[in-house]
């Protein structure tokens, strides 16, 4: 599963079950009120933002951290990292270039995700990932807003209205400027 330009050091070769985005990160309380948007985020609408865009505002990344080589830029490097008790291993965004003397800047799939609560992809990551006639609607539900479940190295588990539970390659989550994100008036049942 390696991209470009990738060594095994950034990306792990087993899965170490995924991360669930859930409960355990919602606010206590019954109901979405003001004291409860203000402590989880994701239960306010906001403007969809791309994935890259995202990155920036949120992580203070700039676009040198992105590969501009290819037809849709900007381009993201998926790896891995350990997490602080060096025993378990998860999904990361990493930078391009090696912004840090000898590593990369990397952000964690997990963390950043858990700020947004949906994702629409765009028919164009998948294209650039897999092949030309991937991004069909008979291959996965593009241009709709999808429920972020869970992320794992295998994938990330979305759920849309029409078709239940989905399930994206991480891969696509490479072309930054086909992937959305937003808060959305989501109930609490979704989230979990």
């Amino acid at each position: 599963m390696m991209a470009s330009h990738e060594t095994a050091h950034d990306v792990a070769e087993y899965e170490p079950g995924g991360h669930t985005i859930g409960s355990d990160m919602l606010a206590t309380g019954t109901g979405p009120d003001t004291a409860a948007r203000d402590a989880d985020p994701r239960l306010g609408a906001s403007e969809p933002v791309t994935l890259a865009e995202s990155l920036m505002n949120e992580e203070g990344w700039s676009l040198l951290n992105f590969s501009e080589a290819g037809p849709n830029p900007p381009y993201l490097r998926i790896g891995g990292k350990l997490r602080m008790t060096l025993t378990e291993y998860e999904p990361c965004f990493s930078s391009h270039i090696r912004d840090r003397i000898l590593f990369r800047s990397k952000v964690s799939m997990v963390e950043h995700l858990r700020k947004y609560d949906q994702m629409m992809i765009d028919p164009l990551a998948f294209e650039e990932c897999f092949g030309p006639g991937q991004g069909t609607d008979a291959t996965f539900p593009f241009g709709a807003w999808l429920t972020i479940r869970k992320v794992g190295f295998s994938g990330i588990e979305l759920w849309d209205k029409g078709r239940g539970d989905v399930e994206m390659p991480i891969e696509a989550l490479s072309v930054a400027s086909a992937i959305w994100l937003r808060h959305a008036d989501t109930p609490r049942w979704m989230l979990t």
